[in-house]
């Protein structure tokens, strides 16, 4: 079977995104059991050499594709047109290489136009759907009002939907009224890069705590730097390592405010200087880190399946995660982590507080956690499952 997959750049290497991760073992995995895989990327490092992964189109175009993954763009609307351009790009590759099945993401409604021009059945993949993954202001503009109706539009049309969380795939079809004619829930596949490290409690900095996330609302990390503030007030020793891009979390009147100036107005300066700020940094680096820290902590006001947290369970971390979205179908309360309420700094302190004073508990969630995304997580059952319905997709796309 040679199956087309979607991605925002390639490879795994250059970001860390989960998109990009997910195609990353998809791919891996269905080409060890003997299927083709083409991925297309609006963003290709110069140093790869794959004839199986091909760039989208012009430079203009990728460009377009780049920021509305990345950036979480809110305009231009000429980026809800996009999907033509990748299906211009997966026809020249269908013509000499026949495709049987396209599998990509529900974002701006692009699987639509793709099925529509290139007349390969699509599977869709809700990654996350505009009404879930938007918060705050992001939800009060005309674009992101566009945006969740062309998609609801889009995902009407769709044979085959798959989401990695039963929340997703659920609240999607209530939210949209569907009635697809095949919809599953499959999870996210993960497995750890040779040589990653894994945690263990006698390597690590009792009083660290790790935050690996963008600076922005979704992320909570106004949330997780008020839980440390909490924290640090009472325990004079402690750190906070914040990973991220700086994307910045709006005012009252709206405007975005930087991580710098955010935490000079809302921490006193003591807090503020035990907190260090890394910025952006490769895969390699940030698990590298989870090995140093106590306890990592996942804040989001919203996830589908997020690999923010599934990665640092692999690696065997002790970890605070947030109750929203999916999350708690990954981080079960009490034994695979801790739960925390969303948008709750007293909670994620009280959490947080509660695995640093106890060590040996902290460890075993740790080993839990890495046990659980072992099994349901393997690339190997995901490829399986994701099969099934691909091959279910194609023959009824035959008759």
């Amino acid at each position: 079977m040679h199956i087309a997959l979607l991605s925002p750049s390639w490879p795994l290497k250059s970001a860390h995104n989960g998109i990009v991760t997910y195609v990353h073992w998809m791919k891996q995995q269905l080409e060890s059991t003997g299927h083709e895989v083409s991925v297309f990327a609006s963003k290709i490092d110069t140093d790869v050499f794959d004839s199986h992964v091909y760039e989208i189109s012009s430079p203009r175009l990728r460009a377009r594709l780049y920021r509305a993954f990345f950036r979480r763009e809110t305009g231009p609307r000429q980026v809800f047109n996009v999907g033509m351009n990748i299906a211009d790009s997966m026809n020249k590759v269908h013509r000499r290489d026949p495709i049987d099945v396209i599998e990509m993401e529900e974002s701006y409604g692009w699987f639509a136009d793709v099925g529509r021009i290139t007349k390969i059945p699509v599977v869709v993949k809700l990654h996350g759907p505009a009404f879930m993954s938007m918060v705050g202001s992001e939800l009060n503009t005309a674009f992101a009002r566009e945006k969740i109706e062309r998609e609801g539009a889009a995902l009407a049309l769709a044979n085959a939907i798959v989401a990695p969380s039963v929340d997703t795939l659920t609240r999607t079809i209530a939210k949209y009224k569907l009635t697809p004619r095949m919809a599953r829930q499959i999870n996210n596949p993960l497995m750890l890069e040779q040589g990653t490290p894994i945690w263990q409690l006698g390597k690590c900095e009792p009083h660290t705590v790790l935050f690996v996330g963008r600076f922005d609302l979704r992320k909570g990390a106004d949330v997780v730097l008020g839980a440390f503030a909490l924290l640090a007030r009472k325990r004079t020793n402690l750190r906070l390592i914040f990973v991220g891009p700086d994307i910045g979390i709006p005012d009252r009147s709206g405007h975005l405010v930087g991580f710098r100036s955010y935490c000079a107005a809302n921490l006193d300066a003591d807090v503020a200087g035990r907190i260090d700020y890394r910025g952006r940094m490769s895969n390699q680096e940030i698990c590298e880190l989870r090995t140093k820290a106590m306890v990592t902590v996942v804040a989001s006001r919203w996830e589908s399946q997020g690999y923010t947290a599934l990665e640092a369970m692999l690696q065997g971390c002790p970890i605070v995660c947030s109750d929203a979205g999916a999350l708690p179908e990954s981080v079960v309360d009490g034994s695979t982590g801790l739960l925390a309420a969303s948008e709750s700094p007293e909670m994620f302190a009280q959490q947080i507080g509660a695995l640093l004073d106890d060590p040996v508990a902290a460890a075993n969630l740790g080993r839990r956690a890495r046990l659980y995304v072992e099994t349901a997580h393997s690339p190997q059952v995901v490829a399986r499952d994701s099969l099934a319905l691909y091959t279910k997709v194609v023959e009824t796309n035959r008759r």
